[in-house]
C-alpha cells in the first residue's frame, strides 16, 4: 500500500512541476495557469497520460499542453 502512496506523491510532484514550467514559459502566475489548465482538460490529459508524459522532455510536454488547451477552445488570456 505504501508503494501506491509513493506513486501518487511522485505523480503530484510531476504535475506540479509541469504546471510550474508551463506557467514560467508563458510568463504567467502558476495558480492562474493551473485553473485554466483544469478548465480546459489539460490536467485531465496529463493525469491520464502520466506514464508516458512524465518521461518526455518538459519542452515536449509544454507543446502538448499548448495543443490540448487550444484544441479544447482555451486560452491563457
Amino acid at each position: 500500500m505504501q508503494h501506491q502512496g509513493q506513486n501518487n506523491a511522485s505523480k503530484a510532484y510531476w504535475l506540479s512541476f509541469a504546471v510550474s514550467r508551463y506557467a514560467k514559459s508563458k510568463n504567467l502566475n502558476a495558480d492562474y495557469v493551473f485553473l485554466k489548465l483544469c478548465k480546459f482538460g489539460v490536467m485531465d490529459f496529463l493525469n491520464e497520460h502520466y506514464e508516458t508524459e512524465h518521461l518526455e522532455n518538459i519542452m515536449y510536454v509544454i507543446e502538448d499542453m499548448d495543443g490540448i488547451l487550444k484544441r479544447n477552445g482555451g486560452s491563457l488570456e
